[in-house]
């Protein structure tokens, strides 16, 4: 991303404020520096992790990780085969192995997608902590029982000092040494144990001098009968720091020997820690996560400069900014901002460069939902005096040596924003060539924001296709005498804008006669400006009564369907009225059929067997001709074709199934239905609402008189094919393996399986939680239950249909 863009917009006082909020320094120093890029999946998978993470801190929950310092340097360190690290090297290792440790633990209690898919890449290591811990107290001291030698070594270290300390108190107390001792205490000097003797007694207690004070006056000397003893002691130092290297060596390796998995480690908890910080910054600025588009184009919804508004809260007012609203890049390449001073086009441009450059960083901006920015290979800004002095560049150089830049790197996926363009020279030249360059631009269809007073760009934009005026909005106050005019502060897309210097110059006391003299001054250019203005205003008059008009035909026309709507009931409910009649009377007959029936077998009982086969036959025959007569009654009434849509749930009267529609073809007038896992086509006249209806559901009426519920099960009308009777999901991700499951519970289903195995293995736990979680809510899923210990306990599923 370009440098200059960065600084002229204050990028990196935005990271700054953001990574005050990691916890660890590598993470403090990773926000900082983190930079926008144009990969459309980066972004967007960076911006689903920060939701997350403000997800878990909303619920009170924390990241764990702990502070630690850089140990990237350490991590080299390591490498080499016969490298030791110094013990509070090796502790510094422990608040980082914590996190790693509290990151694994906080990923097995959560279920977000993101973030599982991170943090489940950490390996931890609580044995090598543990190990540490156990090794290396706060101060760095390597503990007794960091090894059995070690141990051992100390031990008999401290059973010779006791014999040393106590073998000198002895000479201390001796009254015919008391005279030639300077103090009545046990030192050590070189690693020797001494007692201070005074310089003129040397001789009387013989020993080894081993220091000399400052003064000369006294001398530290080891007695003779305890040199031995003292010898023993400094042997077993030099095994003890023989041992203690050997541990600091063994802990060193115990890590190289994981080296590959500490690394990675190391990197995400350092990304997690930045990915909380960046989470915390959102939640303190009430952001929002941004669309991410690939068409080119900018939506800012009640944008708000993240710095102006830091500074506004710190001094409680807060309340003072007004957000921004803008738009550009799909009917419109360029805007041109016009407005008077101090009427904050310039805060405009930045907020539009700064929030683009949060959302290239895969950051929440400050802005309500529904704002979209777009994916751009570069942001290119020209902000500011850039006058440059050793250079011997004015400032209309130096502007058009950047904008020269500016066009020749540009593309249709670069931003560019221009502050005053065309200023800094003759206003009719340099508006010129601000026209020309904008024309360029638009050529390019490069998403450009500019603002000016010139008034010939105002014009310019108003006429020219793919470039749109936008006016920075004054308030007027009528005060006595005159009106005030004050900056709103907000974006009026459509209309240019006005400089008010007039109004601004009378309010800031400029004699009235020469504002008198310039009005008479302002030339046609200046006319032009106004009758262009007053042209948007009659036009916007115009089109504002068009839409009036518009909305009482609107109106009208609602009225009208609302009253067809209403007819069409009425006359489905007459329909239906109708047909529940002729469906009673259907069913009075039938009733009286079934008694006649009964009273010809009651007369034919004592006749001859042919006789009666021959009368049920014609009952039989009587009784069918009554159901289909009546069938047609029973049936439902068909949807119409208007009201089908997709994902409609219908019961197919053909097959007498229930099913979803898949697709609607309407010029055929069939449809695409799903039952169970397959697809079948079907008319539309064949489909009615379900209700009463339940799939696969028939009336069987038998010569006896009665009545029997039958059911036709899906897999009648499929090819039925072999099912096993167990799924074994073990070692697929969550994903995936819930997608197998599901086609495999449907074909199942449909050929009619009572019950089936689902084996997830226990692991972490996290696939048979989920496994669990979507049997819950399953349609085809009467019950389930964990499998007992013959069938394989906690590792598999029994499910019922």
């Amino acid at each position: 991303m370009d440098k200059h863009t960065i600084e002229v917009l204050e990028y990196d006082k935005v990271l700054r404020m953001a990574s005050s909020f990691a916890v660890t320094a590598p993470g403090r120093r990773e926000v900082f520096q983190k930079h926008p890029v144009s990969d459309y999946v980066e972004i967007s998978k960076n911006i689903d992790l920060i939701s997350e993470c403000r997800r878990l801190l909303s619920e009170g929950l924390s990241s764990g990780v702990e502070h630690f310092e850089d140990l990237s340097s350490l991590l080299k360190r390591i490498v080499p085969s016969d490298s030791g690290l110094e013990p509070m090297e090796l502790r510094a290792f422990l608040p980082f192995l914590s996190s790693a440790i509290n990151l694994r633990e906080l990923n097995e209690s959560i279920s977000l997608p993101a973030l599982n898919g991170l943090l489940g890449q950490i390996r931890a290591h609580p044995g090598i902590k543990k190990t540490i811990l156990g090794a290396i107290d706060r101060e760095g001291h390597i503990l007794d029982q960091a090894s059995p030698e070690l141990k051992e070594i100390r031990g008999k270290m401290k059973s010779l000092y006791r014999k040393i300390k106590s073998r000198l108190e002895d000479l201390l107390k001796t009254k015919a040494l008391s005279p030639h001792i300077r103090d009545f205490f046990l030192t050590e000097r070189n690693g020797r144990w001494v007692i201070p003797v005074k310089r003129d007694s040397k001789g009387h207690i013989p020993g080894v001098v081993h220091d000399i004070s400052n003064t000369g006056e006294t001398l530290f000397v080891e007695p003779y009968e305890i040199q031995q003893v003292g010898n023993e002691l400094e042997s077993y130092r030099a095994e003890e720091k023989v041992e203690e290297l050997r541990i600091l060596r063994s802990l060193t390796g115990m890590l190289r020997s994981s080296l590959d998995e500490i690394q990675r480690d190391y990197e995400t908890v350092i990304y997690a820690d930045v990915l909380f910080a960046m989470s915390g910054f959102a939640d303190s600025m009430d952001m929002s996560p941004p669309e991410i588009n690939t068409r080119g184009y900018v939506k800012i919804i009640q944008g708000r400069h993240p710095l102006l508004w830091q500074a506004l809260r710190k001094a409680d007012r807060g309340e003072e900014l007004v957000p921004l609203d803008f738009e550009l890049g799909r009917e419109n390449t360029c805007m041109v901002i016009t407005g008077s001073n101090t009427g904050g086009k310039t805060l405009t441009l930045k907020t539009v460069g700064i929030l683009s450059l949060m959302a290239l960083t895969g950051m929440h901006v400050p802005a309500n939902s529904g704002t979209s920015l777009p994916i751009l290979n570069s942001i290119l800004a020209d902000i500011g005096d850039e006058q440059s002095i050793e250079e011997n560049l004015s400032t209309f150089s130096a502007h058009i040596l950047r904008i020269s830049d500016i066009l020749n790197v540009s593309t249709g996926n670069t931003l560019v924003i221009i502050d005053e363009l065309g200023t800094g020279t003759d206003p009719e030249e340099g508006g010129a060539i601000a026209c020309a360059i904008l024309k360029r631009l638009r050529e390019k269809r490069v998403l450009t924001v500019v603002s000016t007073h010139l008034g010939i760009l105002k014009a310019f934009a108003h006429a020219e296709e793919g470039i749109v005026n936008g006016a920075m909005e004054m308030t007027e106050i009528q005060t006595e005498g005159a009106a005030i005019y004050k900056p709103s502060y907000r974006l009026k897309i459509g209309e240019p804008g006005r400089s008010h210097a007039f109004e601004i110059a009378r309010r800031y006391g400029m004699p009235p006669d020469i504002i008198t003299d310039a009005r008479n001054f302002l030339k046609d250019e200046g006319l032009s400006m106004e009758a262009l203005m007053e042209e948007l205003r009659e036009g916007k008059a115009r089109l504002k009564a068009e839409l009036m008009e518009t909305g009482i035909i609107k109106k009208e026309i609602l009225n009208l369907r609302d009253s067809l709507t209403e007819e069409i009931s009425r006359i489905r409910e007459m329909r239906k009225e109708i047909r529940l009649k002729a469906l009673k009377d259907a069913d009075g007959l039938l009733r009286r059929t079934k008694t006649q029936a009964r009273n010809i077998l009651k007369m034919l009982k004592d006749n001859a067997a042919e006789k009666k086969s021959g009368a049920l036959k014609e009952i039989d025959t009587r009784l069918l001709e009554i159901k289909k007569r009546q069938a047609p009654l029973s049936r439902k009434e068909p949807i119409p074709l208007n009201e089908i849509e997709e994902g409609m749930k219908v019961y197919i009267d053909t097959f007498g199934i229930s099913g979803i529609i898949q697709s609607v073809n309407r010029k055929s007038k069939r449809c695409r239905v799903k039952t169970g896992a397959h697809e079948i086509e079907v008319a539309v006249d064949a489909l009615s609402a379900t209700g009463k209806h339940e799939a696969g559901e028939e009336q069987a009426v038998h010569t006896d008189g009665s009545s029997a519920q039958t059911k036709t099960r899906p897999a009648d009308f499929f090819p039925e094919r072999e099912i096993p009777p167990e799924l074994n999901l073990i070692g697929k991700r969550v994903d995936p393996a819930i997608s197998t499951l599901e086609r495999y519970l449907n074909d199942a289903s449909i050929i009619g399986v009572p019950s089936v195995k689902i084996i997830h293995g226990i692991g972490t736990g996290s696939l048979s939680r989920a496994i669990r979680d979507h049997l819950k809510s399953h349609p085809l899923v009467k019950d389930f239950h964990r499998g007992v210990e013959e069938e394989g306990g906690d590792a598999v599923t029994i499910v019922r249909f």
